[in-house]
C-alpha cells in the first residue's frame, strides 16, 4: 500500500491523495464537486483535460487541477497542440505523435499504436507497487509516465482476480501457482514487503477467512474473477468496508 499520501492543489486548494493510480471519481470526491462542475487537469501551453469518474491518472504529487461548469460541446478528451514524452519499455513515445493526438488513451490503444496487441500493460510506477492497466482503462496521460508491457500468457496458468489494498483496488494477474504469502508481496509497496508477514489476504467470493499463506492460489480455492482482499493483522490501513 502507499507509504505515504502526496499533495495535489484542486481549485487552488491543497489535497492529499495517495500516490499512483487515481481514478478520476476519487478525484471528484476530494474536490466535492457540484453536479454542474467537472474536474480538469492543468497543462501549461495545452486546453485543459476534463477528468471523468472513470478515467484514470497516475498522480506524483504537485498535479493541479481547476474546477470549471460542464459545457456542451466542450470535448471530453481534447486534442493536443504537441506530442507527448512519456515512455513505453524505456524508450520514448513521442515518435508516435501522429497518431498520438489526444490528451487520454485506452491501454487497448496504446498497445495498437505501439504495434504490441498481445501483451498487457503495466503502469511503471516510482516508489509504489507496479499497476496492471486493463485495456479498456483510460488514462489521462502525462509526459512523466511509464509503462512497459509483458507477454501476456492464454492458458490456465494465471488467475486474473482483483486486489483490495488501502481502499483502492486493482486489476492483477498471479501466476495459479503463486503462494498467497508471494501475491500479497507482490501486491505491497516496495517499503512495506519485507513486513509481508503481518498483512492477510482475504478471498471474497470464498467467505471472510484469511488464505493459508503457504498454500498456493490454486489450491486455496482461487480463482479468474474474484476478489481478494488484503489488510494488516493488527487493523491498520485495510480494505474498504
Amino acid at each position: 500500500m502507499p507509504a505515504h499520501n502526496v499533495v495535489v492543489h484542486i481549485d487552488r486548494q491543497e489535497r492529499h491523495t495517495f500516490p499512483g493510480a487515481n481514478l478520476g471519481s476519487h478525484l471528484a470526491s476530494l474536490a466535492g464537486l457540484a453536479t454542474a462542475d467537472q474536474l480538469l487537469l492543468e497543462v501549461e501551453g495545452e486546453i485543459d483535460v476534463p477528468i471523468a469518474t472513470d478515467d484514470v491518472i497516475f498522480i506524483r504529487g504537485g498535479e493541479r487541477f481547476s474546477i470549471g461548469p460542464t459545457v456542451a460541446g466542450v470535448p471530453d478528451n481534447p486534442v493536443r497542440r504537441r506530442a507527448l514524452h512519456f515512455k513505453l519499455n524505456d524508450k520514448p513515445f513521442e515518435h508516435h505523435v501522429d497518431k498520438l493526438q489526444h490528451a487520454k488513451m485506452t491501454a487497448a490503444e496504446l498497445k495498437h499504436v505501439a504495434g504490441e496487441e498481445d501483451v498487457d500493460l503495466w503502469a511503471d510506477l516510482d516508489d509504489v507497487a507496479d499497476v496492471l492497466v486493463a485495456d479498456g482503462s483510460r488514462i489521462v496521460l502525462q509526459n512523466e509516465d511509464k509503462f512497459f508491457t509483458v507477454k501476456r500468457e492464454h492458458d490456465d496458468r494465471f488467475y486474473d482476480v482483483t486486489v483490495l489494498l488501502d481502499g483502492e483496488d486493482h486489476a492483477t494477474r498471479f501466476p495459479v501457482e503463486l503462494t498467497v504469502q508471494e501475491a500479497i508481496k507482490k501486491s505491497l509497496a516496495p517499503k512495506d514487503r519485507p513486513q509481508v508477514t503481518d498483512f492477510s489476504m482475504v478471498d471474497r467470493n470464498l467467505g471472510t477467512a484469511p488464505l493459508p499463506m503457504n498454500s498456493t492460489l490454486q489450491a486455496a480455492g482461487v480463482r479468474d474473477g474474484h476478489l481478494l482482499s488484503i489488510t494488516r493483522n493488527n487493523g491498520g490501513g485495510g480494505a474498504r468496508k
